[in-house]
């Protein structure tokens, strides 16, 4: 029968055409974010396989997620943003509400507040009836309309006096603004409420001294049979009760016994279910953990840490990246870099070398000519001292960033001159009229032309012109007056 299920299966699979095949043999995919299955030899899915604790199935395989920040946010457009899950990987992209921009990684409104704050609430100021909420966006908007009216942000409750049933045994009373229930008030003994009001209890007996119910009418109280065989309240419960004992825990809570295994709390509120770690993690607040860093699968392995850009990381001897060593010049390519990319030195006195971005400096450059190296950069060199000023031609040049630059034109009429160490502009002396000549005229001698060039000379030379006049005018004037007492 074995032989004839098994040429039954195969014939089958002869029949069926290869795109009607369920998965392709040996493939493995995940089902989910935490397992996967593995098609087996009839091409049919195999059972699913959970994932080990804290590892994430991507393309078939589990791994343990090395990404993002648990908890981290950050924007994907303007108005959307990805939280990074407790897996360290980046969830899908969330739109942020209607009107509302996202600036890192939080969503936030343009428009004026009309509130404080989201959840803000008041009554809304044209009805009276009505509760208005501040939204995201920091508008007011509609809540509850209020059967009783509305009283600071609230809706009033009830009718000022009347009273309900809070419990089998309890009642309450609306406050006298009606704002709000008042707090519990329990019945007589042997006493129910019922429709607001307390009335004799129909049954209040038990049938086994020393046992324990939770109260019928709180969730809070656990409550003891006792020798009247009369059910009594025995202790207030912070947790809640649940069948029969007070709750110690939340369902779903996680506490760790030691540091390999860690305790579930169960649907009834009590701790259980004991879980050990896996190798290489201990227990912490009630969950497996990975010691301080990162996993890592060779023994020595270097790399720069992912939250200090200046340290290098080393695989250790339990197979996780502690600190090793700190780069001044930062970490790159797992190694201490000899500078910060993009900067630049010079090397020697007319060339420059720049920082790549491995961290290693680039082959040097030489500085055009005529130009230095200063501070890492290719300078022009200085020809004069920054802020002096020259005359060039009938114009002021000044220097500046160590050339020579026009300055100032001389107007029509005046000339560059150079005086003091400095350089300016001077109006042209007026010339003295010529004196009637006695005896006779003497010849009054031209003044000597100013030089116009930008060198200290230019008022040495203006000085041996006067100089020379002078003496040219004596000589003029003692040949006349010789000439002329001669001829007396």
């Amino acid at each position: 029968m074995r032989f004839v299920a098994q040429l039954s299966v195969f014939l089958f699979l002869m029949a069926v055409p290869a795109f009607a095949l369920g998965c392709n043999p040996g493939a493995v995919e995940c089902v989910d974010d935490y397992s996967f299955h593995t098609c087996n030899e009839y091409a049919l899915w195999g059972d699913t396989v959970s994932c080990l604790a804290g590892q994430t199935c991507i393309n078939g395989v589990c791994e343990m997620p090395v990404g993002c920040s648990p908890g981290a946010r950050e924007c994907v457009g303007a108005a959307s943003y990805k939280v990074c899950s407790n897996y360290a990987i980046w969830g899908p992209e969330t739109d942020c509400p209607t009107s509302q921009l996202c600036s890192s990684g939080t969503c936030y409104s343009p428009f004026p507040k009309q509130c404080d704050y989201p959840g803000q609430s008041r009554c809304n100021p044209s009805d009276s009836s009505e509760v208005q909420t501040c939204n995201g966006n920091y508008q007011w908007e509609h809540k509850q309309t209020c059967d009783y009216g509305c009283q600071s942000g609230y809706c009033k409750t009830c009718r000022a006096g009347n009273t309900r049933c809070s419990g089998t045994y309890t009642y309450q009373t609306c406050s006298g603004d009606g704002s709000s229930w008042g707090g519990d008030t329990r019945c007589p003994n042997n006493l129910i409420c019922d429709g607001g009001s307390c009335v004799v209890n129909p049954s209040l007996k038990c049938t086994s001294i020393g046992t324990y119910r939770c109260s019928p009418d709180s969730s809070s109280t656990l409550q003891t049979c006792g020798s009247n065989y009369q059910w009594a309240d025995y202790t207030y419960c912070s947790l809640g009760c649940s069948s029969g004992a007070c709750k110690v825990c939340n369902y779903g809570d996680k506490k760790c016994k030691d540091n390999g295994a860690y305790l579930n709390c169960g649907s009834g509120g009590q701790w259980g279910g004991e879980t050990s770690c896996p190798t290489g993690y201990f227990c912490y607040s009630g969950s497996c953990q990975v010691p301080s860093g990162s996993q890592c699968s060779s023994q020595g392995a270097m790399r720069c840490s992912p939250s200090n850009t200046n340290m290098i990381q080393i695989c250790s001897n339990n197979y996780v990246y502690t600190d090793y060593q700190l780069c001044s010049q930062g970490c790159i390519n797992s190694a201490c870099a000899d500078c910060k990319p993009g900067t630049s030195v010079c090397f020697g006195a007319t060339a420059t070398k720049t920082c790549g971005t491995n961290g290693k400096y680039n082959a040097p450059q030489n500085c055009a000519s005529g130009y230095a190296c200063t501070d890492g950069n290719c300078v022009q060199t200085a020809v004069c001292v920054e802020g002096q000023k020259s005359c060039v031609s009938n114009s002021v040049y000044l220097c500046k960033n160590g050339q020579w630059m026009a300055y100032l034109a001389c107007p029509s009429g005046s000339s560059c001159v150079t005086a003091s160490g400095t350089s300016y502009c001077e109006a042209a002396p007026v010339p003295a009229p010529t004196p009637s000549p006695s005896p006779s005229p003497s010849p009054t001698p031209s003044p000597s032309p100013e030089p116009q060039n930008s060198s200290g000379l230019l008022g040495l030379g203006m000085i041996g012109g006067a100089i020379g006049a002078v003496v040219v005018i004596g000589v003029i004037a003692g040949a006349g007056y010789f000439l002329f007492m001669r001829k007396k």
